[in-house]
């Protein structure tokens, strides 16, 4: 694993756009219309920016997969910020959508904690190599790097909570938004 530079943007978007593109959670907050698919890579791009800002982007080795976490105390509004948020509704999500993505952005914030955590935003394999430990490899290595502290993530994919309970996470909560929702928590090592 190797922490991504800009470089790296297309690959981690291609891969992240690819392994997502049927995710509930994602096609929630992603316009549906004939330019979803560029949507999705627009909302992949603002994610990636977010990582590179406020936390960290890795890659595996063979550029097969790939995590964007947050560090919770680092995320903070700036100009910068402010208008990737512009983009992202512009170019993503489309005005009509911004109260249905505001409402579930504060329900997944309710059940974050006051003090420093990671967020576990994505992570993604590339279709072609799934299923191979991949994924796997790329997760203990980044929950490696921040062993002191808890993580959190949100999954819709069912199948995807066995993957994650192997590393210790446990549902906390689960909110419906027509589509389940689960909130997991990883206690930091320490």
């Amino acid at each position: 694993m190797r922490e991504a530079t800009s470089n790296d943007k297309k690959r981690i978007i291609d891969i992240i756009s690819t392994s997502f593109d049927k995710n509930k959670s994602i096609n929630y907050v992603v316009k549906q219309d004939k330019k979803r698919g560029q949507r999705i890579r627009s909302l992949i791009e603002y994610s990636f920016f977010y990582g590179m800002e406020f936390g960290k982007v890795f890659i595996s080795n063979d550029d097969k997969a790939t995590c964007i976490i947050i560090h919770s105390n680092k995320k903070r509004g700036t100009l910068k910020s402010i208008l990737w948020d512009l983009k992202l509704v512009i170019k993503c999500i489309g005005i009509k959508r911004v109260p249905a993505v505001m409402k579930r952005e504060n329900l997944v914030k309710k059940n974050h904690p006051k003090e420093d955590f990671i967020h576990l935003w994505y992570i993604g394999v590339d279709p072609k190599y799934q299923n191979q430990g991949i994924g796997s490899d790329l997760l203990k290595e980044v929950l490696k790097e921040y062993s002191s502290k808890p993580y959190y993530l949100e999954t819709s994919t069912l199948s995807n909570l066995p993957f994650y309970k192997k590393f210790g996470f446990n549902v906390i909560n689960k909110i419906d938004l027509g589509y389940q929702l689960f909130i997991m928590k990883k206690e930091s090592y320490v």
